[in-house]
């Protein structure tokens, strides 16, 4: 699938307590791009409600005056659902400091009933991509009880 990218200066607004990227900025921006990345393939802003962020993790820390790029890519189709895998990456060195899934609905934006979205992932680009797609599937499975 394409692979959609922002970019973000990363400025004293944004930081935590420890003078360090806070989680809840570097999480708005990472349901941003998921968002920019299921419109651009749907096409149909009125018609994607979010659903779930499924994880977020950081690797490492964000600093003042670093430049980030967050890249999403759809990494699961359902019927009616469509899930993203965003990564935040320094601009600079090019390292993942943080990454993420989250899911969006299809819907009928009249009545917000779900609907088929009708978009089929192409091939995997790399074996990155697999990967994700093998994690994302995850976050669906059915799981069965011990008890």
């Amino acid at each position: 699938m394409k692979r959609y990218r922002a970019s973000h200066m990363i400025r004293m607004e944004h930081l935590n307590h420890h003078g360090n990227l806070y989680a809840g900025q570097a999480i708005e921006w990472m349901v941003e791009m998921s968002f920019i990345t299921v419109n651009c393939e749907y096409g149909n802003p009125q018609g994607l409600l979010y659903k779930n962020t499924h994880k977020f993790d950081f690797y490492k820390s964000v600093n003042p005056g670093n430049i980030v790029y967050y890249e999403g890519v759809i990494v699961r189709a359902g019927r009616t659902s469509l899930t993203v895998r965003v990564g935040m990456y320094n601009e600079v060195t090019g390292d993942l400091m943080a990454e993420g899934f989250t899911t969006f609905v299809t819907v009928n934006p009249e009545n917000n009933r779900p609907v088929a979205h009708g978009i089929v992932p192409d091939a995997p680009a790399d074996d990155d991509e697999k990967g994700w797609r093998r994690e994302a599937e995850g976050f669906f499975a059915k799981k069965v009880s011990t008890e």
